[in-house]
């Protein structure tokens, strides 16, 4: 039951600490390098200032202040609240839509536009549908006289209340829980260990894709228990459908397999005290920076994240809030069109954006362009043995533009003016906050989705503060550079020519 975020962080420095005292990480001896890690700080994270950056041109000093320091202290700021809901006792902490770390949330975005001098700063509340609260869990495991626990393991979300002496089953390994992991194997009534293949991220992964949970279940067994990824040791609260079953990290479930995998009989005993609160509310956070016209530019980012969630989303509205401090300086002849900032509300739990195109012919009469800030900057990385490794660049990202080539260009112009990464092929639809919406004005986003989204491990290091800065100042250079570019022009052909 306690946060994996500072193992992890140990578990970095302790790479580097085998590395320099001359042991590879395939276990095999190596010399000690004299020269050290001179990427890494001295407790073994990626330095902010060792990522390659691009010198601003001479035309686009002006956006010198959307600076990535800056960025990463809100950054910063938004995870402290996460950290403040764990360190109060929650059990599902972060900033979920109904609780005190979510209002928390909306108070501090409010406390920006209104210091930033937003006009019409309100908040625009919902009704929740009945929101998931564990009170109490236990997890452990056993193999002959052993009875231990694992660092990683977590209950589903969603999870209802078990029975007061909890369930206990024996543990079958199945592999990817497809059909011929099962041929030869008795699972009924027995919980089975599936190992799940991030694709990339938790949204999009094999056992989702090869329905194994569901298989499971069909095939007789009791309970699931899923292991994510192929490295490290991430943890998370993954759904197991209606039934019930546990989480573990790789490393954790790799424990488990090798027992299985020497005949040992793993038994795992599971108790969950769970309730479903109703009658919750959540709300959006809105604010106003006049232009000189009433068309709008809607500058959207989500508030609600699982645990300390820095990618999903502190690093969007970090950059929300660069953006804010950067056009609040400039004179309103500097704007040729008002932007209007919505700090969503969030659809982890909540209705997010859906309430905008449900309402598109009122709540975006005035909209010319939508841009949403979600998972916005991220350090690449790469497999090596055991390991994700990070790297001293920014990940590149998916994208989507829906507009007028006139729109095309500009945002691409200035992707490559900033560094900013994206993917050959762009995206066929946008995703997450923005994804019901994004067709019906002219929208923008880049997104990005890595192992660590939605676990544990969503920490403020693998947020590179020149990943916030680059796409900070690509949005404003993009809202610069449509200011003159009249809102027909700004349209899909289909729409332009529909009126």
């Amino acid at each position: 039951m306690r946060s994996t975020s500072a193992a992890w962080q140990g578990g970095i420095a302790l790479v580097v600490l085998l590395v320099a005292s001359g042991v590879s990480l395939g276990g095999q001896q190596a010399p000690p390098n004299p020269l050290g890690q001179p990427l890494l700080d001295a407790s073994g994270q990626l330095r902010d200032d060792a990522f390659i950056r691009i010198p601003l041109r001479p035309e686009d000093e002006r956006y010198a202040d959307i600076e990535g320091d800056r960025l990463k202290e809100m950054l910063l700021e938004v995870d402290a609240i996460s950290l403040a809901d764990r360190d109060a006792g929650t059990i599902f902490w972060g900033r979920n839509v109904g609780t005190a770390s979510h209002v928390a949330t909306q108070d501090w975005v409010e406390g920006h536009f209104r210091r930033n001098g937003l006009d019409t700063v309100s908040r625009q509340s919902f009704d929740l549908n009945p929101v998931w609260h564990p009170t109490a869990w236990e997890l452990t495991f056993a193999s002959g006289a052993q009875t231990f626990t694992l660092a990683s393991a977590r209950p589903p979300q969603g999870a209802p209340s078990t029975p007061p002496g909890g369930l206990e089953f024996d543990l079958v390994w199945v592999g990817g829980g497809s059909d011929a992991d099962y041929l030869g194997r008795d699972v009924v009534g027995k919980a089975v260990l599936i190992q799940d293949i991030p694709r990339p991220g938790t949204l999009r992964h094999s056992i989702r894709d090869e329905g194994s949970v569901a298989r499971a279940f069909e095939k007789g067994a009791a309970a699931v228990g899923i292991v994510y990824g192929i490295s490290d040791n991430f943890a998370v609260w993954q759904r197991t459908g209606d039934g019930p079953g546990f989480n573990l990290g790789y490393e954790d479930g790799m424990r488990l397999r090798d027992r299985l995998g020497r005949g040992e009989r793993v038994r795992v005993r599971y108790t969950m005290e769970s309730e479903r609160r109703s009658g919750l509310q959540a709300a959006s956070v809105w604010g106003t920076l006049p232009g000189v016209s009433d068309e709008e530019i809607l500058i959207i980012a989500h508030m609600d994240g699982y645990f300390q969630s820095a990618l999903d989303n502190a690093s969007g509205l970090a950059v929300m809030m660069g953006l804010l401090e950067h056009y609040a300086k400039t004179s309103l002849a500097e704007r040729p069109r008002t932007l209007r900032f919505l700090a969503s509300v969030g659809h982890h739990g909540g209705p997010g954006t859906s309430w905008l195109h449900d309402n598109r012919e009122t709540a975006l009469a005035n909209t010319v362009l939508a841009i949403n800030l979600e998972h916005v900057a991220a350090v690449r990385t790469k497999y090596w043995g055991p390991r994700l490794r990070m790297m001293n660049a920014v990940s590149p990202m998916r994208w989507w533009v829906n507009g007028s080539p006139i729109l095309l260009d500009t945002v691409l112009d200035a992707f490559n003016r900033f560094n900013v990464g994206v993917t050959a092929d762009m995206e066929g639809g946008a995703s997450g906050e923005m994804g019901r919406m994004a067709r019906d004005v002219p929208s923008i986003q880049v997104i990005t989705s890595p192992e660590i989204k939605h676990t544990e491990q969503d920490t403020p290091e693998w947020v590179p503060a020149v990943g916030l800065e680059q796409i900070g100042r690509a949005y404003a250079k993009i809202i610069d550079g449509i200011g003159a570019v009249d809102r027909e022009a700004l349209q899909p052909a289909g729409a332009r020519s529909s009126g």
